[in-house]
C-alpha cells in the first residue's frame, strides 16, 4: 500500500512510477469486496490481467468479450476508464448499460470509488468538476475547465467524440430492446471510432443482430486479416475463476456430470485451451449449473460455442424446431419437380425482405427454399425467382404490399410490371396471435430443407416474445421485432393464406421422401 505522506525520495520513485498506466492501474487504486463490502486493493486476476495488457501493453481498441458471470470485467474496464480520465485531459468517455440504474451503479462503485480509493498524496493533486448518476468529471488542481475529463453513465451516449467507450450487456440488450441495440451500432459505436471500444456481456438470444455479426466476424477473420474496424475476441469461461469450486462428497457427483468433463478434458486440449477438471469444480458444476438447466449455458459457458446454446427466453417456435430436427424434417432432401412451388413474403427494405418456396405434398408442407439479405429491386426479384426455374403455383404477399409508394404504384403492381402472375395479398389479422398458434399446429407436418433454409431455422429459433420488465423472469404475450421477426412473419403467410382460403392448388397423395 502506498504511504499517505510519502517522502521525497518515495515521491521521485512514485513519479516514475505514476507514468506508466499499468503500475497505476495494479497499484494505486481500490474495489469495493463483494463479501465484506469494504475497500481492498485492486490486486488484477489473470483474465483481468489479460484485458489490461491488451489495451496498455498491445494497444488494441476494439475488445469484445464474451464472459461467464461474476469475472470482474466490468470492473476492470472501469478502472482502466478511470485511470485514463485521472490522467489525461480534456477527454470523454462512456458507460452504457442495460438502464440507468445498472450505469449509474458502475460509475458509482467502480468509477468515482477508485477516483476515492487514491492515496491521498495522489488525490489531492485533482478536484472533481461535476459528479452525480450520470456523469463524474475531474482535472488536475488549477487546471481550465476545458481541461476536465469526464465520464458519462445511462442507457446511451450523450453525443460527441468517445475516447473509450464501454458498452456493459450488449447481449441482453440485443434480446430484449432491438432498437437500443440499433442505437449503439449505429450511434455509440461511431462515436468512439478514433478511440478505444470495450464490449464486455453474457450471450443471450439466438445467432443474429447487430453483437452476432460482430461476434462472427471476430470469430472468422484471420489475424492477417485483422484491421482496426475489427473486434479482439476474449471469451472467459467459468472455470476461470476460483470461486467455482465446491468442497465437499465427491462421490455424489453423478456419472453425466464426469462423462461431460471426460469429454471436454480433451476438446479443449485440441483447441489449445487444455484444462484438468478438479472435484471441486465438478461438485460445483453439479450443484450450482446444473440446476439452472439449459440457462447455465449464457451464464456458466465452458466453452466459447456453449455461449451460443443457452436457450432463448420466450421463443415462440423453438421447442417445435427442436421436436422437428430430432424427428429428422429438418434435413437435405429433393424437391418434387411435379408439385407446384408457392412463395410467402413478409416485405422490408430490400434485404430484409424474406421469401419461402413451399410445396404442399399431401398432408406435409416442404419448405424447400429461402431468400434472406438480398438487396434486390423488384425487376431483380422476380429475375432471382425465375433463375431457380420452380415451377410457381402463386405468390402470397402480406398486406403492405398494396400500399401505394412514392413512385404511384404498391409492390404489387411493380411485381406485375416484372411480369410476375398468380399474385395474392393475404388479408391483414387484427391479431398476429391465430396466426402464430396455426403456425405451430402446422410445423409437426414441415419438412425443412437443413441447407437452404439454413437462416430460416435460426429465425425461427430464435423468435420470441418480450420480457416483462414489472416480473423478472416472467414474458409479456408481445413478440419482439428483431432481426428473426422478418422470417417468421413469412412463414406466418403460410397458415394465415390457407386460413383464407388462398391455397387452393397443389395438394397430392403423399409421397415418401428421402433425405440426400
Amino acid at each position: 500500500m502506498l504511504p499517505d505522506n510519502p517522502t521525497d525520495e518515495e515521491w521521485q520513485i512514485l513519479r516514475m512510477n505514476l507514468a506508466d498506466p499499468v503500475w497505476r492501474i495494479c497499484h494505486i487504486y481500490q474495489i469495493k469486496d463483494a463479501h465484506t463490502g469494504r475497500m481492498i486493493p485492486f490486486v488484477p486476476t489473470a483474465e483481468q490481467m489479460q484485458i489490461i495488457e491488451a489495451i496498455h501493453v498491445q494497444g488494441l481498441t476494439k475488445l469484445l468479450i464474451l464472459k461467464a458471470r461474476q469475472l470482474g470485467m466490468s470492473t476492470v474496464i472501469n478502472i482502466i476508464m478511470a485511470d485514463m480520465q485521472i490522467w489525461n485531459e480534456g477527454i470523454q468517455e462512456s458507460i452504457v448499460d442495460e438502464d440507468q440504474k445498472a450505469a449509474a451503479l458502475k460509475l458509482k462503485y467502480k468509477v468515482k470509488a477508485a477516483f476515492d480509493s487514491m492515496p491521498e498524496a495522489i488525490r489531492e493533486m485533482f478536484e472533481v468538476v461535476s459528479s452525480n448518476d450520470s456523469e463524474f468529471g475531474v482535472r488536475f488542481k488549477g487546471h481550465g475547465k476545458d481541461q476536465a475529463s469526464t465520464i458519462f453513465a445511462g442507457k446511451n451516449t450523450r453525443g460527441g467524440t468517445n475516447q473509450f467507450l464501454h458498452v456493459s450487456e450488449w447481449g441482453p440488450i440485443q434480446h430484449n430492446d432491438p432498437p437500443r441495440s440499433e442505437e449503439i451500432m449505429t450511434g455509440a459505436l461511431p462515436s468512439a471510432k478514433a478511440g478505444i471500444v470495450a464490449i464486455e456481456t453474457t450471450w443471450k438470444g439466438g445467432k443474429g443482430g447487430h453483437l452476432w455479426e460482430l461476434t462472427e466476424r471476430a470469430m472468422t477473420t484471420a489475424p492477417e486479416d485483422m484491421t482496426a474496424e475489427d473486434y479482439t475476441l476474449f471469451f472467459f469461461p467459468w472455470y476461470h475463476d476460483p470461486q467455482y469450486r465446491t468442497e465437499g462428497n465427491f462421490s455424489q457427483i453423478p456419472k453425466e456430470i464426469h462423462a461431460y468433463f471426460d469429454a471436454m478434458e480433451p476438446h479443449l486440449t485440441a483447441i489449445g485451451k487444455p484444462h484438468h477438471f478438479t472435484p471441486d469444480q465438478r461438485l460445483w458444476y453439479y450443484k450450482v449449473a446444473m440446476p439452472k438447466g439449459p440457462s447455465r449455458f449464457a451464464e456458466y459457458p465452458t466453452t466459447l460455442e456453449e455461449c451460443f446454446m443457452a436457450p432463448v427466453p420466450g421463443a415462440i417456435y423453438a421447442t417445435l424446431i427442436d421436436q422437428a430436427r430430432a424427428e429428422g424434417r429438418i434435413v437435405d432432401f429433393p424437391w418434387d419437380r411435379s408439385t407446384p412451388v408457392y412463395t410467402f413474403w413478409d416485405l422490408g427494405s430490400p434485404e430484409n425482405t424474406r421469401v419461402l418456396y413451399v410445396q404442399f405434398v399431401g398432408r406435409e408442407i416442404h419448405i424447400i427454399d429461402h431468400d434472406s439479405g438480398l438487396d434486390l429491386g423488384p425487376t431483380e426479384r422476380v429475375a432471382h425467382l425465375r433463375a431457380k426455374r420452380y415451377s410457381y403455383g402463386g405468390h402470397f404477399l402480406p398486406h403492405d404490399a398494396a400500399a401505394r409508394e412514392k413512385s404511384g404504384q404498391n409492390f404489387e403492381q411493380q411485381l406485375t410490371s416484372a411480369g410476375l402472375d398468380h399474385i395474392s395479398i393475404v388479408p391483414r389479422c387484427g391479431d398476429i396471435w391465430p396466426g402464430i398458434n396455426r403456425a405451430t399446429e402446422l410445423l409437426p407436418r414441415m419438412l425443412i430443407h437443413r441447407t437452404r433454409c439454413a437462416k430460416l431455422i435460426e429465425s425461427l429459433e430464435n423468435y420470441h416474445t418480450k420480457e416483462d420488465k414489472s416480473r423478472p423472469g416472467h414474458q409479456t404475450s408481445t413478440p419482439v421485432h428483431d432481426w428473426s421477426s422478418h422470417d417468421a412473419d413469412a412463414f406466418r403467410q403460410i397458415p394465415e393464406a390457407m386460413e383464407a382460403g388462398l391455397v387452393r392448388n397443389g395438394w397430392r397423395a403423399p409421397k415418401v421422401i428421402s433425405p440426400i
